[in-house]
């Protein structure tokens, strides 16, 4: 079990990302959202939009009406970073923080999908699929995961003797 200031900021993250996230859907939801004239706003234009979108699948809308099979794959995903993490004596901090944001993520797009049968997307960059808070926290706790254990790993393997076969 990780130490009570670990798991505190795990939790602290975790609530912050999902409640940032509702909150900002909810926002979008209720200005540009389905019920409004417009649903696009450009912030920079032909680059950077605030736009409605209801995505009834997972990653980049893909695998669109088996929204109670990515419901619980979703829950499952959730329930091993809970188990991963809380299994760990001293996480390091990035790990802490990293692992934090994915299961906020996860759980704000897990609470569209339960309560509205979707998920709200609504920032729209470029050519690439709409996207929201819980999926910018998500990639960016992944990379920072992967980043983080690679080092790590490396660190490990450049501290071990190298066997001569002797």
């Amino acid at each position: 079990m990780p130490e009570r200031s670990d798991a505190i900021r795990f939790v602290a993250v975790a609530t912050s990302v999902a409640v940032i996230d509702q909150l900002s859907k909810s926002v979008l939801a209720s200005t540009i959202g389905s019920r409004h004239l417009a649903s696009r706003v450009e912030v920079v234009d032909g680059w950077l939009a605030l736009e409605y979108t209801e995505n009834r699948g997972a990653a980049f809308g893909l695998f669109s009406g088996l929204a109670p099979i990515i419901t619980g794959v979703s829950i499952a995903i959730l329930a091993g970073l809970l188990f991963y993490f809380f299994r760990q004596v001293r996480p390091p901090f990035w790990q802490t923080i990293a692992t934090g944001a994915i299961a906020g993520g996860a759980l704000g797009n897990l609470v569209d999908r339960v309560r509205l049968g979707h998920v709200i997307d609504f920032v729209s960059v470029g050519p690439w699929p709409n996207f929201n808070v819980a999926d910018s926290a998500i990639t960016i706790g992944v990379l920072v995961l992967v980043r983080g254990m690679t080092r790590q790993s490396q660190r490990l393997g450049a501290a071990q003797p190298i066997d001569q076969g002797t």
